[in-house]
């Protein structure tokens, strides 16, 4: 008797368990896959930024630099050096905070994506979710990730401005050491 009742509650509890699953989406799963990637890619680009050697050239500039090419953009400079000055006091000032603002920021933002897109994952493999909050959590997802695409090359682009900017240090430090000698000149 007792292996009966036994017998007649396993299939119910499993029935029971069951009965709440619509189907899977294979489309949306390997489509949830794909933005999983893209967001891995994304991390190890975001991990790669030397945010210490950002922090330098941030000090750098603040400390030495950006005061003495305030003076000397006020005074009439040639083309050449004008450009030269310009670009490196544009990228200091507004590339290198933004690689070392929104980097942390962005890494964060990307595991946080991660962890949606993992359980979004889990609730559509296994058709834990009706098509209507389905459809409306994958476009909501698959916006963030290219939100957090356009913000990451926003980065990179920065990265690269700065680097670029940076290696013509020497130049605007001389450029400035020269101009100082000028003004000293000047009556």
């Amino acid at each position: 008797m007792r292996s009966n009742i036994l017998l007649a509650i396993v299939p119910a509890l499993w029935l029971g368990t069951t009965a709440c699953r619509g189907p899977s989406d294979p489309v949306k799963v390997k489509a949830i896959d794909e933005m999983t990637g893209q967001v891995d890619g994304l991390l190890l680009q975001l991990n790669a930024v030397d945010l210490p050697r950002y922090a330098r050239m941030d000090s750098v500039f603040r400390t030495s630099q950006e005061q003495a090419i305030e003076e000397m953009l006020r005074d009439t400079l040639d083309r050449e050096r004008a450009l030269l000055v310009g670009n490196y006091f544009r990228a200091m000032d507004r590339a290198v905070p933004r690689v070392r603002r929104e980097t942390p920021r962005l890494i964060d933002e990307l595991a946080r994506s991660k962890m949606q897109l993992k359980d979004l994952r889990h609730d559509i493999d296994r058709g834990l979710l009706p098509d209507g909050p389905k459809n409306t959590y994958f476009d909501q997802e698959k916006l963030v990730v290219e939100q957090l695409d356009r913000s990451t090359g926003v980065v990179l682009q920065s990265q690269g401005t700065a680097d670029r900017a940076w290696s013509d240090r020497q130049a605007v430090d001389s450029l400035i050491m020269s101009h100082a000698e000028e003004r000293a000149e000047r009556p």
